[in-house]
C-alpha cells in the first residue's frame, strides 16, 4: 500500500525566537523556541506528516508538518537565520526537532514540546547550502 504524500496547504512559516543544538538519548536534536505556538505544545506527535521545501525567493528551508490531520504548520529556516543551524554537521544525517513555546533557557523536561523524530533533510541542488 503507498502512503499518501504530504502536500502542505500552509501559506505562512514562524521564525524561530531560538535555538541550538543537544543530544537526547545520543542523537542529534534541533532545539527550537518558537512562543507563538504555546497552543499545540499538547499535541501528540505520535502520528504526522512532514516534508523539508526550499524556498529559492528566501532562500530558506522550510520544515512543514501536520499533526492528527488538523493541526498544520510550518518553520522557516533562512540561510542566514535558522539557516545557520542546518548548515551544523549534524543536520547532514538522521536528527530530531524539538520545539518548545519557552525560551531555552527556561525549558527543562517538564516544559511541554513538540518532538519530530526521524527526520532527514534532502537538500536542494539549487540552494548551495
Amino acid at each position: 500500500m503507498m502512503k499518501n504524500r504530504y502536500i502542505p496547504k500552509i501559506n505562512e512559516a514562524a521564525i524561530p525566537e531560538n535555538g541550538g543544538w543537544a543530544e537526547i538519548m545520543d542523537e542529534p536534536v534541533l532545539v527550537l523556541s518558537i512562543p507563538e505556538w504555546e497552543s499545540i505544545m499538547n499535541q501528540s506527535t505520535e502520528e504526522y506528516q512532514s516534508v523539508w521545501m526550499y524556498d529559492r525567493i528566501e532562500d530558506a528551508y522550510i520544515f512543514c508538518f501536520k499533526l492528527n490531520e488538523q493541526v498544520e504548520r510550518a518553520i522557516a529556516f533562512a540561510k542566514d537565520h535558522a539557516g545557520v543551524l542546518l548548515k551544523d554537521e549534524r543536520a547532514e544525517g538522521e536528527f530530531s526537532i524539538l520545539i518548545t513555546h519557552e525560551g531555552l533557557e527556561d525549558a527543562d523536561e517538564e516544559t511541554p514540546c513538540l518532538y519530530f523524530k526521524e527526520l532527514h533533510l534532502r537538500r536542494h541542488p539549487k540552494a548551495g547550502w
